[in-house]
């Protein structure tokens, strides 16, 4: 009798608390949201005006007339769609020859893509802006996206995927005459989906909101991303936040809808990957 006396406090303690952190969550994004719809006094004032007024749609038009921010769509979206495409094809090629193929040597090269993960990437900055200065690919995309093509994540992320899958679907494939590669793409990569889209999805999101990178390599206005061109809303003496608000909603509202999308097969595939043998 304690315990189901017991059980309904508990739950409703747990669901107070995940009320709590979910608004907590959610807050910065209504603010980001409605504050796009105010005039530059409503933002400015303390304390927090959270209703504007008479909300201002005008926002919405300015950034895309005035600010050339469709061009910067553009740009982010080719950095993104070439960056997610090659890496889930190398990464989940390399993957499978990791899980499926023995060679001489395989978990020492393993190892070594390994320790890549562990050095930070403000450490190996120096080194990459030096190469494409020699190979002559600063201000252009093949700057900004070459070098982030390989992705020792993605490798050890669908490795794992491909180790949850039984090696007995690879001995059927092989009697029925599959080739090495026919059994990757015809039998295991459509098993692992989830995966690809889950690693798809982390991927989309790192390339949409990356920053350093571009901001490093690129000088000219015309080759800037979305994350460059927000950043470059805020003067050094006077911002104006609706406006830089606004071009945050315009930034976000893509990869909200990647998110929904994709949530379910992200989850199933990022549990998928813990899984062993």
């Amino acid at each position: 009798m304690k315990e189901q006396k017991r059980l309904p406090i508990a739950r409703i303690i747990l669901y107070l608390l995940l009320i709590f952190w979910a608004v907590f969550m959610i807050m910065p994004f209504a603010w980001m949201i409605l504050t796009s719809l105010k005039q530059q006094t409503e933002a400015m004032k303390v304390p927090i005006v959270w209703l504007p007024k008479v909300p201002q749609w005008q926002n919405y038009a300015d950034v895309l007339q005035k600010y050339n921010f469709a061009n910067y769509y553009k740009n982010t979206l080719l950095v993104t769609v070439v960056t997610v495409a090659f890496q889930l094809l190398t990464s989940s090629m390399a993957a499978y020859a990791f899980a499926r193929s023995d060679f001489p040597g395989k978990n020492i090269i393993f190892l070594l893509c390994m320790t890549v993960l562990m050095v930070p990437t403000q450490m190996i900055i120096i080194p990459r802006f030096l190469i494409c200065l020699k190979l002559g690919w600063l201000d252009s995309f093949a700057g900004i996206i070459i070098p982030n093509l390989p992705s020792i994540f993605g490798t050890f992320f669908l490795r794992q995927n491909f180790m949850s899958l039984p090696r007995e679907l690879d001995e059927a494939a092989m009697l029925d005459g599959c080739s090495f590669f026919g059994i990757y793409w015809r039998i295991l990569l459509p098993l692992v989906k989830n995966g690809l889209i889950a690693f798809g999805v982390l991927t989309t999101l790192w390339c949409w909101n990356e920053m350093l990178w571009p901001l490093i390599v690129v000088s000219k206005e015309r080759l800037y991303v979305l994350s460059i061109a927000i950043a470059n809303m805020q003067g050094q003496y006077a911002t104006k936040i609706p406006i830089q608000m606004t071009a945050g909603v315009y930034a976000m509202v893509p990869m909200l809808v990647v998110f929904l999308i994709g949530q379910k097969q992200m989850l199933e595939g990022i549990a998928t990957s813990g899984m062993k043998t």
